[in-house]
């Protein structure tokens, strides 16, 4: 047998092995290049081996080349990814496309008729908690799901979208589209009747990520108000009542962004004494501020743009901050008048989603995917320094769990340790695939795997802990979790479901 045909198989065969078990980021779509290009190759080499019938063979293979490209163009359809490595899913074109979640809202009851707020209730305000860090308070509920299950409560309908709930007492608002209406959804926790809707014509779609808004609502209890940012850039701010607006703006415009984001708005805002604060589109400022009351423009701060994450304000090198990612970097700003204090180029121009991360009074932990390296940061008067960058862990569109001197968090959809002392990581366990996750006080992590179930992992340097699972949805899951207190609320872009956790 030729020589060529076996090297090129033994070299592109490994390599495809490779690829597919270290689950490499662009696993999915060189996975299907890598057999074509072989294909390719042995064609050329069929093709031009024999001197005197190379022109016919060329035309021949042409000729095989456009028949399969036309037929794949004529009779499949992509409809969109299976998860988060982008795994396409083909259908043929003489099949009906699936319509997943409602596209008309159910009838909503009278606010009057809003019961009390049921016990165990906590409230959580906003994306990944009050502060916007994944931390929650220790857990005041049972961790024995196997002898005492939580309760579940009501499993509704809903439409597409990747939000998570935000919970203020009997109240959990999220967003979903539903046909061409991009809708601000409130509904009664303990019952899961919905309370009131506000729509906006408007509608996101993208291949990867599909239809509908992305980023979670944030609720201010003491002004009876929720803020959203819609996935083409609407900012609302409602009345937590009754849905009625109180004002609107257009944050793209504001922003001098001349188009959206790739995968659109999924940052969700951040409010401040005065302002909503959010992060910007493709280009122009990094971040916009408005007036809470009346939303006028009151500042904004970065030439930038914006990225995925969602603006977070800490404590920092000796002064409260916001700490926002952009396109091409991390920066720090005053939060009155958005003054940039620093910045720290990350140029890779790859999507940024993971939440940065305060690990002390100085340091921050920044995580990514696609190839771009996390960074643990030192802040000093100002001055920005990198203590380590590693390829792990690789984040993509999940945020990291600090616990002690250890993150945790899911690495390409399977979850790991990482050293934060030096960026090594110590294991990595267990297909989770590209779900949420977030820390409950100083003893568990809630995950939302990707497929659906939700698991409880106990952090640990030495292995994966889980202690706990509940098969809570059955499609692809990339809402991230509520937890408000006793009571969990899960979605995805086809069901909400809300669970009752049994007291210690």
């Amino acid at each position: 047998m030729p020589l060529f045909p076996i090297l090129i198989t033994l070299l592109l065969g490994s390599t495809l092995a490779w690829i597919f078990f270290t689950e490499h980021t662009l696993r999915s779509a060189l996975v299907i290049l890598i057999p074509l290009l072989w294909l390719l190759l042995m064609s050329l080499w069929w093709a031009l081996r024999r001197r005197g019938q190379r022109l016919r063979r060329m035309g021949i293979i042409l000729l095989a080349w456009a028949v399969l490209a036309v037929s794949c163009i004529y009779t499949l359809r992509i409809d969109g990814t299976q998860d988060g490595a982008a795994w396409l899913s083909l259908s043929f074109v003489w099949q009906e496309k699936a319509v997943h979640g409602l596209t008309t809202a159910p009838q909503a009851v009278p606010t009057s008729e809003l019961a009390p707020t049921p016990a165990g209730v906590q409230d959580m305000p906003r994306f990944l908690g009050e502060k916007g860090d994944g931390v929650l308070p220790a857990g005041e509920f049972s961790t024995d799901w196997a002898g005492r299950p939580p309760r579940e409560v009501w499993r509704i309908p809903m439409g597409a979208g990747w939000s998570g709930f935000a919970v203020v007492g009997n109240r959990a608002v999220t967003q979903e589209q539903r046909g061409e209406l991009e809708c601000v959804t409130c509904y009664e926790l303990s019952s899961g009747r919905l309370l009131w809707s506000h729509s906006e014509k408007a509608f996101f779609t993208e291949l990867m990520g599909g239809d509908g808004p992305r980023a979670t609502p944030t609720i201010h209890a003491a002004s009876n108000a929720v803020f959203t940012v819609g996935a083409t850039g609407l900012l609302h701010c409602l009345d937590l009542s009754t849905g009625a607006k109180k004002w609107q703006a257009h944050l793209l415009k504001d922003a001098g962004a001349t188009k959206n984001l790739e995968w659109g708005k999924s940052a969700s805002p951040l409010l401040t004494a005065a302002h909503v604060i959010c992060s910007g589109g493709d280009n122009g400022a990094s971040l916009v501020a408005y007036d809470r009351n009346n939303g006028q423009p009151a500042w904004k701060a970065g030439t930038d743009g914006g990225s995925y994450a969602s603006p977070v304000q800490m404590r920092l090198d000796g002064r409260e901050q916001i700490i926002t990612v952009n396109r091409h970097s991390v920066s720090g700003h005053d939060p009155s008048a958005g003054t940039v204090l620093w910045t720290f180029d990350w140029s890779e121009t790859f999507p940024k989603v993971a939440q940065p991360v305060a690990l002390s009074e100085n340091e921050i932990l920044i995580t990514s995917s696609y190839g771009v390296k996390s960074h643990r940061l030192r802040l000093q008067n100002g001055l920005v320094t990198v203590l380590w960058a590693e390829s792990t862990p690789r984040t993509k569109f999940s945020s990291v769990s600090v616990f002690g001197s250890h993150a945790y968090a899911l690495d390409e959809g399977m979850f790991c340790c990482v050293n934060l002392e030096n960026g090594e990581r110590l294991w990595r366990e267990g297909r989770y695939g590209y779900g949420q996750q977030i820390l409950i006080g100083e003893e568990l992590i809630l995950l939302q795997a990707e497929k659906g179930p939700v698991v409880l992992i106990r952090p640990d340097p030495a292995k994966l802990i889980e202690i706990a699972r509940i098969e809570a949805l059955s499609s692809k899951t990339w809402n991230p979790p509520t937890l408000a207190g006793r009571w969990l609320l899960l979605r995805n872009d086809r069901e909400a479901v809300c669970y009752e956790l049994q007291s210690k």
